[in-house]
């Protein structure tokens, strides 16, 4: 089984650069975990500057009919358009551009009112444009590059404003600049931690998720190995027990029928003196995968129970159908040809014993019983010749 493959994380160095090929992965992760905050910030961003009617109320009087008509009518068209992003749009770059973009409208229309008023409190009120641009700063989670944009727009519309404002005077500008500088730089440097922080937190997140897989994966490796036989590539005596006890849970809670059959492979002990133990190996692995073969897939499981014995357990219906499939596997690895010239028979060739029993026989208890009866029935398989099925019900039983 194959897990989802999830790309690295970036080196350590690069840790906050979004590499091309994860652009995709990071756009749908920033939508997922910020999208809620980017609408909930436009909303606020939104309140902020519609309570400010009541300070140009204060400071500027002779504008307060203006103002409060001029906010409403930008909240109105904001409302509208923060609807149509979040409700319509599939760019996360235009729902975190759409309260700076408010931002930058806002900035100017403020300055129109300033600039209309005959307020002697003006030049004091100006020092308010900084909300401006930490509304703008503080408000983005995706896109530095746009950020830092708006914040120049912004920051070119305040202080060219200032400077109409105080009619082309230096020093003015000059004391504003020096107050609006830092927070301007300090709101972008923060605007910058928190994209960082974002894009850290999308590689951690990835990362994370690789780490998982990869445990998963390992975890099912681990579970194939533990549940597998090294030489012959079948499940082993653990994976034996494993299905029985899942087999017979079956057969009690939902009346699954089912069988076992134990084979074993006739004079292997001889087989393996004569031609070596590599020879011996292969002959394991060939029988391996020709029982395997001849049962059909997802019926039937074959497991290695020690040595050259096999059990497989499959599903069946009654003992005629059990007998039949058995004498089918025998007859499927006669039909091997393997040659084992040193049996003290008259046979030349690779055979195999096969003892079964269905799961729903009179007497059986638990799955050890049932493999109990199976070896019996083994036994008696190859004490009346070899290369032969037996089955309860059968002579010699």
């Amino acid at each position: 089984m194959t897990a989802p493959e999830f790309p690295a994380a970036p080196p350590r160095q690069s840790q906050g650069r979004i590499p091309p090929r994860l652009h995709d992965a990071y756009t749908a992760y920033v939508v997922q975990h910020y999208r809620r905050f980017l609408l909930a910030i436009n909303f606020i961003a939104m309140a902020a500057y519609d309570s400010y009617v009541l300070a140009d109320a204060l400071l500027i009087p002779d504008m307060a009919k203006e103002s409060l008509l001029l906010r409403n009518g930008l909240s109105l068209i904001g409302l509208l358009n923060i609807f149509l992003v979040f409700r319509f749009s599939r760019s996360v770059l235009v729902m975190d551009m759409l309260m700076p973009v408010h931002d930058i409208i806002s900035t100017v229309a403020w300055f129109e009112l300033l600039k209309r008023s005959a307020s002697p409190d003006v030049p004091f009120f100006l020092y308010a444009s900084v909300v401006f641009i930490l509304l703008g700063n503080l408000g983005v989670r995706y896109s530095f590059k746009g950020i830092a944009v708006v914040s120049a727009i912004i920051s070119a519309i305040i202080l060219y404003n200032v400077w109409l404002i105080h009619d082309g005077a230096t020093k003015p500008l000059l004391i504003f600049t020096l107050v609006y500088l830092p927070i301007a730089l300090f709101s972008l440097f923060i605007s910058w931690t928190n994209i960082k922080g974002v894009r850290q937190a999308f590689l951690a997140d990835l990362e994370e998720r690789r780490q998982r897989t990869e445990l998963a994966a390992l975890n099912l490796r681990l579970q194939e190995l533990a549940t597998t036989d090294g030489l012959t590539g079948v499940g082993n005596r653990r994976a034996l027990d494993l299905q029985l006890n899942e087999s017979w849970h079956g057969m009690r809670a939902h009346g699954r029928p089912f069988a076992l059959l134990m084979a074993d492979i006739d004079y292997f002990k001889p087989y393996n003196d004569h031609y070596g133990h590599q020879a011996g190996d292969r002959c394991l692995c060939q029988v391996a995968e020709n029982l395997a073969g001849t049962l059909r897939g997802g019926q039937a499981n074959v497991y290695r129970y020690g040595g050259e014995e096999f059990a497989i357990v499959l599903e069946a219906t009654s003992a005629e159908d059990l007998r039949c499939i058995a004498e089918r596997l025998r007859e499927q690895v006669a039909s091997l040809g393997i040659e084992h010239l040193h049996r003290p028979d008259s046979l030349r060739q690779l055979t195999i014993s096969l003892g079964a029993a269905m799961a729903n026989e009179g007497g059986l208890h638990e799955p050890r019983e049932l493999l109990a009866r199976c070896d019996r029935h083994l036994y008696i398989a190859k004490q009346k010749g070899r290369n032969r099925v037996q089955l309860s019900g059968m002579p010699g039983v």
